[in-house]
This record gives structure tokens, C-alpha cells and sequence, in this order.
């Protein structure tokens, strides 16, 4: 923007200094807003800026004297100056400003609670204009999926009269606990650039749903560990009646690794020299003990085919090792 024709006086008009830049304007809300001074770096950071470039916001501002620094060196710290006459008129404007988006976010609470059905999770999208709109905030409402639709054409109805208000415009959002789930939703959830509104934080959502998963992921491999064992079990006691089985379990494996895949032979290689070395009796314990190296080659387990499919299926029916045996004894 080309600077205007006409100067302006420093003295009658000094608001064009204080706020002649958002750098300024950010600084200043939070210098506002506390009565405790901050170092360059802690106020860099609450206005979201980067650590050099206040530097010459904090010179401008110093020079219209709405701020000052207070101690020396290295240790200075940044504060409002109480001094100045439009200092007072400052700390009220921000905390308007501040108190405006405190109630509005009261009022949508209260909206929130009187619709037919409860949001799982109802939360305002604070990240950066520009995202989905410059001149509405998203409200994102999460329910099931038979309740969605309805809940979320009560809230577009009930809004005009906040939006008035306010003279803030609100962009619903609906979504199913799915959606939200999603990887590439978009949705800034985690960043802490949202304002809960009503029902379960959307982080501590995705929480509970990525430890479900883990829980069903450990239950999954329990389960498959505990059926792998029972087949180990079932094989160890038909290799202890007759140990001859060890030989055509070794033939067998060393015929799968000529048509296996890179992954697989390395694997029945190992396989193959267990079986080449150990006698039957720690072939036998090796099969059932609780080892890394045990639990991992149980999941391949290439002597499968010692067992028939009427013993597989008994054994893999299986809840003890006394039905583990007893199938293998049929």
C-alpha cells in the first residue's frame, strides 16, 4: 500500500503508530492483557510471531511510548507503560475484544445444550483465516450418524440470533465419529487451535479410538499367539510319539522355500536348521517356550501339515492344553 499523500501528526493522531501494524497490534493484546512483563522470546511467542521480527514493532511502539523495557542487558523484559495516557484505554479495548469471544462462546454452549440431541464433541476451529473461510468461524459438531442431520439443521436454524449478537458468522460443520477419525480430515484438532464447545475434547476422541485400536491390534495378536501355541503343542506331541515326523517336517519346509518369497525363505531357513540340529527333546520345548525367537517362528510354523485337517481344526478349536492333546489323541 502507497503511503498516504498527507502526513499526520504523531501527537494529534498517535493511534497510527500504536496500531500501524498486525506485529503491533498482536503485541500490544498480550502487553494488554497481563500486568506481568515478558522477555522477547515468551512475547514472541503468546503473539505468535517470530523471535526477530518484533524487534522492530517493540522499537516503534517504544518510540509512541506505549511500552517500555525494564531491567538491563540480556535480562530485559518488555511491559506496557501504565505512564502513558492511552494506556488504560488500551487494557479496556483488548479485554472488550477479549470478553466479546468469551461470551459468544457462552452463548453457543448454551445453544449447544438446548438442541433435540447431544454432540459427541462440538468445538470451534480457531487456525488461521483462510482455511475453509476469511468471515466465519467453523463450528464442527460431532454425533451419530442417525442424529447428525437433524442436530445439525436445529443449530443452522438457531444461530442467526448469536450471529447478530456477536456480528460473528458461524460455518457448521457435521460430522460422524468416523469422519472425524479420518487421517486426512484436515481438521486441526490436536494443535490446541480450537475452543471446546460442548461434549468430549476432539483430541481425547481420536485418543480413545487410536487406543481401541491398540487394544483390538493386542487382542488380535494375543489371540493369534494363543492359537499358534496350541498348534506348537499339537505338533511337539506328535513329534514325541514318533520323532520320525522331524525328517518329513524338514523335507516339507525345504520344498515350501524353493517356491517362497525372499521374506518367507529366510525365515524356513531358519526353520530348517532348527530342525537339521536340535534333538527331538529341546525341539520339543523350543516349540512351546515363551522366547522372542520362539513366538516369532510359531507365526510361519511350517510343520503344519504334520497335523490333518480334522487335528488342525479340533486343535485350533481348542481352550486348553488338555483339548489341545486329547484332539490329538482321537
Amino acid at each position: 500500500m502507497r503511503p498516504p499523500k498527507q502526513g499526520h501528526s504523531h501527537i494529534l493522531q498517535p493511534l497510527n503508530d500504536v496500531f500501524g501494524t498486525e506485529a503491533k497490534v498482536r503485541l500490544l493484546r498480550v502487553l494488554a492483557l497481563h500486568t506481568n512483563p515478558f522477555t522477547a522470546g515468551e512475547l514472541a511467542k503468546r503473539a505468535a510471531l517470530g523471535r526477530t521480527s518484533i524487534y522492530p514493532a517493540l522499537g516503534a511502539l517504544e518510540c509512541a511510548g506505549v511500552i517500555e523495557f525494564v531491567g538491563v542487558g540480556s535480562q530485559r523484559l518488555v511491559q506496557l507503560r501504565d505512564r502513558h495516557p492511552l494506556s488504560r484505554v488500551l487494557r479496556e479495548l483488548f479485554r472488550a475484544e477479549s470478553h466479546r469471544f468469551e461470551a459468544f462462546t457462552i452463548a453457543l454452549r448454551d445453544l449447544i445444550s438446548r438442541l433435540p440431541y447431544h454432540a459427541i464433541s462440538a468445538w470451534i476451529d480457531e487456525s488461521a483465516p483462510g482455511v475453509r473461510s476469511v468471515d466465519s468461524l467453523s463450528l464442527h459438531v460431532v454425533a451419530r450418524p442417525e442424529e447428525l442431520q437433524t442436530l445439525t439443521d436445529a443449530l443452522n436454524a438457531s444461530l442467526a440470533e448469536v450471529e447478530r449478537e456477536y456480528d460473528i458468522h458461524v460455518a457448521v460443520h457435521g460430522l460422524t465419529r468416523s469422519e472425524l477419525e479420518t487421517p486426512d480430515n484436515g481438521l486441526p484438532v490436536t494443535r490446541g487451535t480450537w475452543t471446546l464447545i460442548g461434549g468430549v475434547p476432539p483430541a481425547s476422541l481420536l485418543e480413545q479410538s487410536r487406543s481401541k485400536r491398540r487394544a483390538s491390534t493386542l487382542s488380535s495378536h494375543d489371540d493369534h499367539d494363543a492359537r499358534s501355541r496350541r498348534l506348537a503343542l499339537a505338533i511337539a506331541a506328535k513329534i514325541k510319539r514318533d520323532p520320525g515326523l522331524i525328517a518329513v517336517a524338514e523335507d516339507r519346509v525345504k520344498h515350501r522355500a524353493r517356491k517362497a518369497g525372499p521374506g518367507e525363505r529366510r525365515e524356513l531357513a531358519e526353520w530348517v536348521r532348527i530342525l537339521e540340529t536340535m534333538p527331538p527333546a529341546r525341539l520339543r520345548r523350543f516349540l512351546l517356550e515363551d522366547s522372542e525367537r520362539a513366538i516369532r517362528l510359531r507365526q510361519s510354523m511350517p510343520a503344519l501339515n504334520l497335523l490333518s485337517p480334522e487335528e488342525r481344526d479340533a486343535v485350533v478349536a481348542s481352550r486348553t492344553d488338555a483339548d489341545v492333546l486329547a484332539a490329538i489323541e482321537r
